[in-house]
């Protein structure tokens, strides 16, 4: 666990599995050393570790966790996609048997003790894409406790992160859930037993084009366009801390995803062309700067992203997200975040 008083400063980063990976690793490693920040978040997909029942493959991500390992650099790996032997083939269930999931977190927590700290239970489960399909939330309470269940049998101090939510302002099951609603609806699930089962609330504060300081509808920002929810904005995170106190939930929130696009090429990004280089470094140093002087309750931040620029196109929504160039070349916000203080 954490000691008392530690904040997670984190990078979401890209990572590579194949035989480059290790040169592409650890020049990610350094740089997010250089920049004084302790954590990183990776995806993991467990059909690419798991293919086959019982045939592992830790080869890939033995790559990635001892580029960061070895410089004290600490991992929260968040769990997605199963195999497909593993999924129910009547979609009425994100798995066919939840044994085999937490008999998976199990072995990789054992196996990866001491070098991944935390694991993230899936990723925007309140999207239909994300989830596989409509979205329900009884499925990933089984999920959340066969993950949770089996981490903590290998070692109770790794940290279990409910997946991270993502604001949508959209509630149709059938596309995505409202990441209020969904959380609001989760504690009442089974008289607030689901809600057991992890260790800290993940959630996403990605704030289209509006500043860290706005929020509908009192401060709307200068537009134009994205303030008419409070999806749009950072402060989001404010109304999800919310729902936990009602529950009377002290548990920490840790914000998995955040950031500021630059213009981006991929449609449904527009807003990003109101965002320039200089204000992305301003808006992510001052969203840092607004949860350790306000939130006392978030304890994790990770910005999305550092690199993923480097490993996909120029056409790719996640490129213009990161704080560094196609070339690695530093962006104003990555030289930011690198003079941010930190305690």
């Amino acid at each position: 666990m954490p000691v008392q008083g530690e904040f997670a400063y984190g990078f979401n980063v890209a990572w590579r599995g194949d035989d480059q990976g290790d040169p592409y690793n650890r020049q990610a490693a350094e740089l997010v050393q250089q920049a004084g920040f302790g954590w990183v978040r990776i995806q993991v997909e467990w059909k690419a570790l798991e293919p086959q029942p019982g045939q592992w493959d830790y080869r890939p991500l033995d790559r990635v966790v001892s580029a960061y390992a070895p410089l004290g650099i600490k991992i929260l790996a968040t769990i997605v996609e199963p195999p497909e032997w593993a999924r129910d083939p009547s979609g009425q269930e994100l798995l066919s048997d939840y044994g085999t999931f937490e008999e998976a977190m199990r072995r990789l927590a054992r196996r990866y003790r001491g070098q991944i700290q935390a694991w993230e239970i899936w990723n925007e489960q309140n999207l239909s894409y994300a989830y596989g399909g409509q979205v329900k939330l009884e499925p990933y309470c089984r999920l959340l406790q066969a993950g949770y269940e089996g981490v903590k049998k290998a070692d109770p101090d790794i940290l279990v992160v409910f997946g991270g939510l993502t604001p949508t302002g959209v509630n149709d099951p059938a596309i995505a859930i409202d990441d209020v609603k969904y959380l609001e609806d989760f504690y009442a699930l089974e008289d607030g037993n689901c809600a057991k089962y992890f260790d800290v609330l993940g959630v996403h504060a990605n704030a289209t084009h509006n500043p860290p300081d706005t929020m509908w509808p009192d401060n709307p920002g200068p537009g134009p366009g994205w303030q008419d929810h409070p999806s749009f904005y950072f402060r989001r995170a404010e109304q999800l801390r919310a729902v936990m106190e009602a529950h009377g939930d002290t548990r920490p929130v840790w914000i998995t995803e955040f950031g500021w696009t630059t213009a981006n090429q991929a449609p449904g990004y527009e807003y990003g062309a109101n965002v320039s280089e200089e204000e992305q470094a301003q808006y992510l140093v001052r969203a840092f700067e607004i949860a350790r002087t306000q939130w006392p309750w978030v304890t994790g931040m990770f910005v999305w992203n550092l690199n993923f620029s480097t490993i996909v196109g120029p056409e790719d929504e996640k490129a213009p997200w990161s704080v560094v160039n196609a070339d690695w070349s530093p962006r104003p916000a990555y030289e930011a975040l690198k003079q941010m203080p930190k305690s």
